[in-house]
């Protein structure tokens, strides 16, 4: 079969699908300085550079020891794939050469021996295109759909991510992002250690290994310090993804960021145990606090102390003065016992103008010293003279115990009892109870 017979065999009416739908041209390779067969001399296929192959195009490639230029690896590297190369030769291919153009990325091998033979090529590389053409329209397809979800995502307030099974992040949205004060390029392909602070990434990995150890999901709630000033209370939902076969790949994670309840939880939780006025600890918390250590106390059979504190002539500083500058005398005491606050010791409001001390561990042992300076430091600040006399100070009574043979009740009410012996005394005085 001569070459121009060939050529005419491709423009036959029985692959004008081919060439309409899947095929964009049928190109001969002709090296420069390779002579041209006369009757191919007219022919518009006919190319001495193989630049100028279109995409979706079936390439021609004479084999020939003679023949100069190019191979199929040279031309796979600079069209890829959007070519179909067929190795031609008028002579018998052994194996061994077949399997080298194969390797070098050829998709075919022809030797020109007849229309049916050739006919099989042609249609080989129509099918070709048309997986390729389908496999790309899926690919588009799922691109817009992934394109639409990521917008989708992007419009949520809730910052979203995946990860790999070795902690790199593949997809996020917008608002991920913009928790780590990131574009989204600069997250995709990175762990958390190399974007946010060590102790706030390790401690999510550690969450992580568990959940890839136990699987299914897991809820949490943790705060979150990206940055210097901003720290983030969030609820943490994080799933771990497995493939088709069962085997994790990947964990999916949502935050929901609660910051503004745990802010409110925590103004009811100081409304619940503080005074509001003072800020000290209130009634009902100071019992609990001391339970507590009464509990701790009994076990390692240690001594407790408590004393009761009154402010001296409070009313007068009210009549005289008004309540408000009655309020900032309880604050200004408080603010000067809560001074002298250290480890083993709690300080509340008990109501009015009375106020409980109590003392346990290595505090208890120094109840009294403790107690003295915030009496003097008091009477040297919050002093005022009125009606009645000076007023401002305080008067304390004390008094130490055994939990395990003394309740802290009984103990306050010594503690009381030594106090109106404190003020019968003259005020401004600390009495210990018997």
């Amino acid at each position: 079969m001569t070459w121009k017979k060939l050529l005419s065999l491709a423009r036959r009416p029985e692959l004008s699908d081919a060439s309409t739908e899947t095929l964009s041209g049928l190109y001969w390779y002709v090296a420069d300085g390779e002579p041209v067969p006369p009757e191919l001399d007219v022919a518009p296929i006919i190319i001495h550079d193989i630049r100028t192959v279109e995409a979706h195009a079936v390439l021609l490639l004479p084999v020939r020891p003679d023949t100069a230029g190019p191979g199929p690896e040279q031309i796979r590297a600079l069209h890829g794939q959007d070519i179909y190369i067929i190795a031609v030769s008028q002579l018998p291919v052994s194996l061994a050469l077949q399997q080298q153009l194969y390797a070098e990325g050829a998709d075919d091998v022809h030797v020109l021996e007849g229309r049916v033979a050739m006919f099989a090529c042609l249609a080989r590389a129509k099918r070709h295109f048309e997986r390729s053409h389908g496999a790309e329209t899926k690919r588009r397809d799922l691109k817009a759909q992934l394109d639409i979800l990521q917008d989708a995502l992007d419009h949520l307030p809730t910052p979203i991510y995946l990860k790999n099974i070795n902690g790199r992040y593949q997809a996020c949205n917008t608002a991920f992002a913009n928790l780590l004060s990131r574009p989204r390029e600069e997250v995709i392909g990175h762990r958390l250690e190399e974007l946010a602070p060590a102790e706030t990434a390790e401690k999510h990995e550690t969450s992580d290994a568990r959940l890839r150890e136990l699987g299914g999901l897991m809820c949490y709630e943790t705060d979150v310090c990206l940055h210097d000033d901003d720290q983030r209370y969030v609820m943490l939902h994080k799933a771990l993804v497995s493939d088709e076969h069962g085997k994790p790949c990947g964990i999916a994670g949502v935050m929901i960021d609660i910051t503004e309840r745990k802010r409110l939880e925590a103004r009811l939780m100081n409304a619940a145990e503080r005074d509001p006025l003072t800020d000290a600890f209130n009634r009902r918390k100071f019992f609990e606090l001391a339970d507590q250590a009464i509990t701790d106390a009994i076990r390692q059979g240690e001594r407790l102390c408590v004393a009761a504190i009154d402010v001296d002539h409070f009313k007068s500083i009210n009549d005289e003065f008004g309540h408000a500058e009655g309020d900032i005398t309880l604050c200004s005491i408080v603010d000067i016992l809560r001074a002298h606050e250290t480890e083993g010791m709690i300080v509340a409001r008990a109501g009015g103008e009375e106020f409980f001390a109590f003392f346990f561990g290595a505090a208890a042992a120094r109840a009294e010293e403790i107690l003295q300076a915030m009496r003097t430091e008091i009477s040297h600040y919050c002093q005022v003279k009125t009606a009645a006399g000076l007023a401002g100070t305080i008067s304390v009574g004390m008094a130490c115990f055994d939990p395990a043979a003394e309740n802290i009740d009984r103990a306050l009410r010594r503690a009381d009892a030594a106090l109106y012996h404190a003020k019968h005394n003259g005020r401004n005085r600390l009495s210990r109870a018997r």
